[in-house]
């Protein structure tokens, strides 16, 4: 009787484990999750206020929340560590059009600001 009863827990356990996983809903999620997400412009500054005449270059490796934040910024071969700083500043103020049940999407950056 136990056994019986074991077996049909396990039987409905696993009919909801498939039904969750059906190809239209694991395909929808490939389709959306497959690209990269999208930036959101940042608001343009006052007139008044002036812009860093200072040169930042560099390439940040970022990590990009299914909300849209970066979650982790990290600098690679910075020249100094201001410059470092910056950049990992300029990447952390991003934001991306959130993609829900997408997981965390990693990528690199590259800033070339004071040209």
């Amino acid at each position: 009787m136990l056994l019986r009863c074991m077996l049909r827990l396990l039987a409905v356990c696993l009919t909801f484990t498939f039904a969750l996983r059906s190809p239209a809903s694991t395909q929808k999620k490939r389709g959306d999750c497959s690209k990269p997400p999208e930036v959101i412009p940042p608001p343009k500054q006052p007139k008044g206020k002036k812009q860093s005449k200072a040169k930042v270059y560099g390439a940040v490796v970022i990590e990009i929340s299914e909300d849209g934040d970066v979650v982790d910024a990290k600098a690679v071969h910075p020249t100094s560590l201001e410059v470092a700083n910056q950049l990992v500043s300029l990447a952390k103020s991003m934001k991306f059009k959130p993609r829900p049940g997408c997981g965390v999407f990693k990528t690199v950056v590259t800033y070339n600001i004071g040209d």
